[in-house]
């Protein structure tokens, strides 16, 4: 599953969970900023300048207002860089954080540019990291981030990671790369990190809020072991329809602590939402969403 081709990797699922037309991918990316500075002010506390934030990744017209929250936050940060580590939907089998190993990733009119060394530098890193364009061909957990990304930092470059590996790989990864990250930042370099995740699948809305209610005091401690805790619980009582409190489980490890390796100590909540938030959509089957910045 392996692939070491560059090049610039095209887009999977524009169309579908963004406009597939340039304009009208940017006039919905302004809905989403709207929304988001209209339902969630930046609120008491949030970073003026945040190492990283956790992002949701859905359909924009579900997600899209709630991760923009996160991205207007990082935007503060000015990174030249940010590492986007996303989960994996679309490789069955993944037991690695396969590293992009494109030059570029395209988008509907233009694209978001690799860093390339600080790319080669995660590889480096050995196991559970490597080179992997097949995680990265069909999956949208990084790609729905990037119109965001291209529009609020258009000169910011891309270091692309999908987790799919088990829980203390993902740990002992967000471990090396918090520290690569963190020597970088030391040498003056700006880098941000985005943890891409939704949260629980797919129960009635009253429950995948108490289940985003369950995993913030974790996540916003950035304390990984309590975030896994909480989602074996969840798991294992899957009662209403819930299948996950957290899709991007091993996302969120490995971001956490590279987070922390980063010198990030607390997360602040920026925007909660579910699906059935749209208008005509089901309460009954929802999707949680929320947004979070770390300092």
């Amino acid at each position: 599953m392996t692939g070491a081709q560059r090049g610039t990797r095209q887009p999977a699922v524009a169309g579908s969970f963004y406009p597939g037309d340039a304009r009208e991918m940017g006039r919905m990316v302004d809905r989403c900023l709207d929304e988001a500075e209209r339902r969630w002010p930046m609120p008491a506390g949030t970073p003026a300048e945040p190492i990283g934030v956790l992002v949701p990744h859905a359909g924009l017209v579900y997600s899209g207002p709630a991760a923009a929250a996160g991205w207007i936050a990082l935007a503060g940060a000015r990174p030249d860089t940010v590492v986007i580590v996303g989960t994996c939907h679309t490789a069955a089998g993944l037991d690695r954080i396969g590293v992009s190993p494109a030059d570029r990733w395209a988008l509907p009119g233009g694209a978001v540019e690799v860093d390339a060394g600080l790319t080669a530098a995660v590889v480096a890193l050995g196991a559970p990291f490597a080179t992997d364009a097949a995680a990265h061909a069909a999956e949208h957990a990084i790609e729905v981030q990037l119109p965001f990304m291209a529009r609020l930092l258009p000169l910011a470059q891309l270091v692309a990671l999908t987790a799919g590996c088990d829980p203390q790989a993902a740990v002992t990864g967000g471990d090396a790369l918090g520290a690569l990250l963190a020597d970088r930042r030391a040498d003056g370099e700006r880098i941000a990190l985005a943890i891409s995740t939704d949260f629980a699948h797919y129960p009635p809305a009253a429950v995948a809020e108490a289940v985003t209610d369950r995993h913030l005091p974790g996540l916003s401690a950035l304390d990984a072991a309590t975030v896994l805790a909480v989602e074996q619980d969840v798991r294992s009582v899957g009662s209403g329809g819930l299948d996950c409190g957290l899709c991007g489980l091993q996302a969120t490890l490995t971001g956490l602590r590279a987070l922390g390796g980063m010198g990030a100590s607390r997360g602040v909540l920026l925007a909660r939402a579910t699906s059935a938030d749209l208008a005509g959509s089901s309460a009954s089957r929802t999707v949680g969403y929320a947004s979070l910045a770390f300092a």
